[in-house]
């Protein structure tokens, strides 16, 4: 059954991924976007300015809500206020925008982004989608993710239907985890963060993509689920996988933890941090 979609973030590099499956699967695809463009099927938004092109909406069945500034940049002070304000203000004015509508031209469903940022670094603790949230963690990730999933839920009471996936480490070509990795590793000089014990809960970007679209499809499940790949590894696994698949040497020590928050600033959490994430719901429905 083709199904009209609408996308934010879809030049992203998971969104470029959703839109290029639905494309070749034959729906119809637009686009919110921050940027004016020509392309017919994007239509122009500013949550901060409170814009929007209503014609957006018009015969939407489906919405997947990716838009978010990226945690990749330096956490300042200011930065750390968009990573919030781009996910917190842009979910609101979003929800705003689809209550103004008549209650019969509403999507029907939107399916989110969040993070696993939300659950707190463990050596061995195993993740899944019964989190609840520990409202005494101070943890900037957390309270971002947090903050932002309290206004996704807020569609159900439009009575549309919520999946909120909790995304990990995307492997991709166009950025993502390797984007920053794979050129000191080319260099011969990657190594393992930290103690390398902590748990990457790594998942390539089709395969999240898919993710999306098989909870677009099968409409009995709702609330949170966990956007990673069947099993975590570790840092110390990771690199060296990726060291022997590059055929470039692995012999440099672990770099200090101590050495990444003097470079990276308070960022080299998203280094450090160990989660260990369960794939249970995708494995329990034949999901490959």
């Amino acid at each position: 059954m083709k199904t009209n979609f609408l996308l934010t973030g879809g030049t992203g590099m998971v969104g470029s991924e959703i839109m290029r499956k639905l494309t070749h699967e034959g729906h119809k695809v637009k686009n919110l976007s921050t940027k004016p463009s020509s392309n017919p099927e994007t239509f122009l938004w500013n949550p901060y300015e409170r814009i929007i092109d209503k014609e957006a909406f018009k015969d939407i069945d489906t919405i997947i809500h990716l838009a978010g500034a990226s945690i990749t940049m330096r956490w300042t002070k200011k930065n750390k206020t968009e990573i919030l304000d781009s996910r917190v203000q842009g979910t609101r004015f979003l929800f705003e925008s689809i209550q103004s509508l008549p209650k019969d031209q509403r999507p029907k469903q939107i399916i989110c982004a969040s993070a696993i940022g939300i659950y707190p670094s463990h050596p061995d603790k195993i993740y899944s989608e019964n989190y609840e949230y520990d409202k005494s963690n101070t943890d900037f990730l957390a309270d971002v993710v947090n903050k932002w999933e309290q206004e996704i839920f807020k569609f159900l009471d439009q009575n549309i239907r919520v999946c909120c996936i909790r995304i990990g480490l995307v492997l991709g070509k166009s950025g993502g985890v390797l984007s920053t990795l794979k050129p000191l590793f080319k260099l011969g000089i990657g190594s393992s963060l930290g103690n390398g014990n902590q748990w990457m809960p790594w998942i390539h970007v089709s395969d999240l993509a898919r993710q999306f679209i098989f909870l677009s499809e099968n409409k009995s499940y709702q609330g949170v689920f966990l956007g990673v790949g069947r099993e975590s590894v570790t840092n110390r696994k990771f690199t060296k996988s990726l060291a022997k698949k590059l055929k470039r040497p692995y012999f440099l020590p672990p770099i200090p933890g101590i050495f990444l928050y003097m470079i990276l600033g308070s960022k080299a959490k998203l280094a450090l941090m160990s989660t260990r994430c369960s794939s249970s719901f995708w494995q329990k429905k034949g999901f490959k």
